[in-house]
């Protein structure tokens, strides 16, 4: 569904709704790390609001920046106790300006981002990418290409985002920038940052924060982890060379040092971080991340 079909089933579910309820928090990322699991689970709480599309993508849309309208920045709401509603749009933490104008709607806005490791994470959207279009680059070629890309500060169209999100899989891990960014709009009470392997070890830990966040009561019956949009583990191509990995844990190294400063996560386990660190050999992180995508050796 393209952004302005998309919209146009938004307006319509409003106009349909006899009551709606503003937008209170969001899920602002990381792509490929739990975004849809969270967002599945928070709504099935009796006093949050969802909807079948988690994506409403307000902040990357055109629309007047200068005199924003914010009245369709909700979701429609079918019991009487809900008074809670989200988005979860894991763009939002990547695009340029989107966590600025996220502000300037309210600045008490309450966000959360779930975060996995930066090679392990850019590798899945490589692998979603090449599963949604065969014309996509093998993934040396995509590391040669988009590896170096700094994170963007502006966007050539707000028209038209899809571009800049597809072709940013390793810029989207820079997260100690992004957060550093983000957190000038929105301080850490606000937020509720989590690491991708504890939302999935422990999902009712995470979802009691969240709704502690809120301001709401913690669930009594505690929903499902559901996992979907897993990565292909049958994808074409050849395996990147252990120089090129070598490159990207070299790029991610400082900026994560920054994220563990700015987040207070404890980041030890992840790949890159050890990486990193010299406890593991790069060749050996090259191979894990390319066995679990086929990758050809």
């Amino acid at each position: 569904m393209g952004i302005h079909q998309r919209r146009q089933r938004r307006l319509a579910l409003l106009a349909e709704a006899e009551r709606t309820v503003p937008i209170t928090f969001a899920i602002v990322g990381v792509q490929k790390a739990g975004t849809s699991s969270l967002y599945q689970m928070l709504t099935q709480h009796r006093m949050i609001v969802g909807g079948a599309h988690k994506e409403l993508r307000f902040f990357i849309e055109p629309h007047d920046w200068d005199n924003p309208d914010y009245s369709t920045y909700r979701r429609p709401a079918w019991r009487r106790q809900q008074r809670e509603a989200g988005d979860a749009t894991p763009g939002y933490l990547f695009y340029p300006h989107a966590i600025e104008r996220m502000h300037g709607y309210d600045p008490d806005l309450k966000l959360l981002a779930s975060f996995r490791d930066p090679i392990e994470r850019a590798f899945s959207h490589w692998a979603m990418e090449r599963r949604r279009r065969d014309t996509y680059p093998d993934l040396p070629a995509a590391i040669e290409q988009y590896g170096a890309d700094e994170l963007p500060t502006s966007a050539h169209s707000d028209a038209v985002p899809t571009p800049l999100l597809r072709r940013s899989p390793f810029a989207r891990g820079l997260y100690g920038a992004q957060l550093e960014r983000a957190m000038a709009f929105f301080p850490a009470e606000q937020w509720l940052m989590v690491e991708f392997g504890s939302l999935i070890r422990e999902p009712h830990a995470v979802l009691d924060r969240a709704t502690d966040l809120l301001g709401v009561a913690r669930f009594r019956d505690y929903p499902a982890l559901v996992t979907r949009m897993a990565g292909s583990t049958t994808n074409p191509g050849p395996r990147p060379s252990a120089g090129a990995v070598e490159g990207l844990v070299r790029r991610y190294a400082d900026d994560l040092a920054l994220f563990e400063r700015l987040s207070g996560l404890d980041i030890s386990g992840w790949p890159t971080r050890q990486a990193a660190a010299g406890t593991l050999d790069v060749t050996e992180l090259r191979d894990r991340l390319c066995d679990k995508l086929g990758l050809q050796a």
